[in-house]
């Protein structure tokens, strides 16, 4: 019994061990992405987006497409719901941004490093989109497409 007792009290409170706090962003959609306290996020506001930075990625928000933030108190560990969402990639080919399949209600964005926003289109059709970026200055920028975001350089 005791020996039960303690392995039950072993357990517990090796779980207990891996509970980690989330900064919890929710998406009007009801989708909501998760960042480590660990990993030190940082958040930077301006007047219509908000940009999450960690060392390992770079992601910006859409103010309006923002529902809540929250913190929460997770004991999974691991990498968990990774989809393989062809549908979100990009290329560039030519100086065009190529996006082979979006769904309405997407939004493709463009923002310079210093936040200003430079491009931004709703999507209203299913369908593959190009999109000229003739009208970028040579620089790095941050593309988003729906909830991800990319770095890109025009050269």
């Amino acid at each position: 019994m005791k020996k039960s007792l303690l392995f039950l009290l072993l357990l517990f409170f090796g779980l207990s061990i891996h509970a980690e706090t989330n900064l919890i962003i929710w998406k009007k959609d009801d989708s909501k992405v998760a960042f480590v306290l660990t990993e030190k996020p940082m958040l930077t506001f301006s007047e219509s987006s908000l940009m999450i930075n960690t060392a390992a990625i770079s992601v910006c928000y859409d103010l309006e497409n923002l529902a809540k933030i929250t913190y929460e108190l997770s004991s999974e560990e691991g990498i968990r719901n990774i989809e393989n969402d062809k549908k979100s990639s990009f290329k560039l080919d030519g100086g065009m941004l190529l996006v082979p399949s979006l769904r309405p209600g997407s939004v493709v964005s463009i923002h310079s490093l210093n936040g200003i926003l430079v491009f931004r289109k709703s999507i209203e059709t299913v369908g593959s989109y190009s999109f000229p970026l003739s009208h970028l200055n040579m620089g790095v920028y941050l593309v988003s497409v729906d909830s991800l975001t990319y770095k890109i350089m025009k050269k």
